[in-house]
């Protein structure tokens, strides 16, 4: 129970959730897509509020408390989508808490586009039961750049303890993404403790190489649930 309070007194006026809380400044501050916590954060409220078997302790009155928590969350998640050349893309790591503009973190994670992050959210905003048009454009629209950023026969992995990981040929495999993309280019990029940003993952430090999931194959469980989705998505639609 103290957790669910938490969580709700944690929450800004605006929806989104801060990497910490109480708040410590900096990018700190930021709403964080990172990590998933803000997805992940709207999902166990949404699950509390729906009265999930893991949350039946929880009060009726915090339960309430907790479905309106996980609404407000809707919002930003929507306006912080990055429109490029008027085309929605996905989402940052981290966008400012009042702006909502993407922020960048620690040294090696620059503003960016964040690919497994994106997925969370994505599946997080499938789990609505009113799929308004502004939520059913959002989907679309993500789950559409994670498709055409997807990479094929490459695999990210540790070629010898001297070298480390590594990004390397592998013919049939894939799906694969890169966890940033720069948002112009909407090309690969990597970052290093030094705050330089790289395009090849092999050109990065080998201890940050190794310490951070920079390929990474998690936005294919979004992919694959909207397959359901829209199926779905598409009965309700015909059903009004």
């Amino acid at each position: 129970v103290k957790a669910v309070g938490y969580l709700l007194m944690a929450q800004y006026p605006n929806g989104g959730w801060p990497q910490n809380y109480p708040l410590e400044g900096g990018f700190h501050d930021g709403i964080t897509f990172n990590d998933n916590a803000v997805a992940e954060a709207a999902m166990i409220l949404e699950d509390i509020a729906e009265g999930h078997p893991d949350f039946a302790f929880v009060p009726k009155a915090l339960r309430q408390q907790a479905g309106t928590a996980s609404a407000r969350a809707i919002r930003p998640i929507l306006d912080a989508q990055v429109v490029v050349n008027g085309k929605k893309t996905v989402w940052p790591q981290q966008v400012d808490a009042i702006t909502l503009k993407p922020i960048s973190a620690r040294n090696y994670e620059p503003r960016s586009l964040a690919s497994a992050e994106s997925a969370e959210v994505l599946m997080f905003l499938m789990r609505q039961p009113d799929q308004t048009p502004e939520i059913r454009a959002a989907i679309e629209a993500g789950i559409a750049w994670l498709k055409e950023s997807a990479v094929y026969g490459k695999a990210f992995t540790k070629v010898s303890d001297e070298e480390g990981r590594k990004l390397v040929d592998k013919p049939g495999a894939g799906p694969i993404w890169s966890r940033n993309y720069d948002i112009q280019t909407g090309k690969p990029i990597f970052g290093d403790r030094d705050k330089s940003i790289h395009d090849d993952v092999n050109f990065i430090s080998k201890g940050r190489r190794n310490g951070y999931s920079w390929w990474n194959d998690a936005p294919q469980k979004a992919i694959d649930a909207y397959d359901q989705w829209k199926r779905k998505s598409a009965g309700t639609t015909a059903a009004r």
